[in-house]
């Protein structure tokens, strides 16, 4: 099991199906990760939580700061594996390299226990409350136009309008 390099890692690490690599080499291909580049700096710590799939990690993340540094670590290690997938070029030769695909699997799984962990550290708005549905810093004149005919129109029938 041990030793230097090789793969004795991915021994007991159940292998992507064929259907699965196909949809990871699909996804990596239209991504938006394409149009960077460079390669992320390792984190010993964040590496070791992603590849034994420990994700009790994160939910032990105190302070919001930590968790968005976090979450955009993983986001920048998931980036770079779909370029790497991307240029391998199909789907069969992802398939053919089990050890980028399994690492893709554990950062795709990693990635979805931050996303959940993440809304414990978003604000709810309080119950009954639309503002934030008609915030007008990013709206469209054309919905502000609509909206404001809709509400005259709510108004004048619910108040009565002066004409019959």
């Amino acid at each position: 099991m041990g030793g230097r390099g090789g793969s004795s890692g991915l021994s007991n690490e159940k292998p992507v199906s064929k259907l699965i690599a196909k949809v990871y080499f699909n996804s990596s291909k239209k991504s938006d990760a394409l149009r960077g580049s460079g390669t992320v700096k390792k984190d010993s710590k964040l590496e070791k939580v992603i590849n034994s799939e420990n994700t009790s990690y994160f939910k032990s993340i105190k302070t919001k700061s930590e968790a968005v540094k976090t979450m955009n670590y993983i986001n920048d290690r998931l980036s770079e594996s779909k370029r790497k997938i991307a240029k391998l070029g199909s789907a069969e030769a992802l398939f053919k390299n089990q050890r980028l695909a399994i690492e893709h699997r554990k950062l795709v799984n990693a990635s979805t226990a931050m996303r959940d962990e993440m809304r414990k550290f978003s604000k709810a708005s309080e119950k009954g409350d639309i503002s934030a549905l008609h915030d007008t810093s990013r709206t469209t004149t054309t919905y502000d136009r609509a909206r404001k005919r809709r509400m005259k129109n709510f108004d004048s029938w619910f108040f009565g309008s002066g004409k019959k």
